[in-house]
């Protein structure tokens, strides 16, 4: 709930939300909806990879995260 709050708030404010998510290997791959854009949620298996080209694409990223245990234990 409280991660849809800040994408919401952040599309009101005009800010560029990145399409995608972290979870744990069960929801890898998989994909959900939030302001009409569908993320997708990579697992921990590519958590390492995946954010260094997203790091490289947008160089003033800002991760807000919510982590549940299970996604990284």
């Amino acid at each position: 709930k409280m991660g849809k709050a800040v994408i919401n708030a952040a599309e009101a404010a005009g800010l560029n939300v990145v399409p995608m998510s972290f979870g744990c290997e069960e929801e890898s791959e998989q994909t959900f909806e939030v302001c009409g854009r569908e993320f997708l949620v990579h697992g921990p298996s590519d958590r390492e990879s995946f954010l260094e080209s997203v790091r490289d694409k947008y160089p003033n990223l800002i991760i807000v995260d919510y982590t549940v245990p299970d996604a990284v234990n």
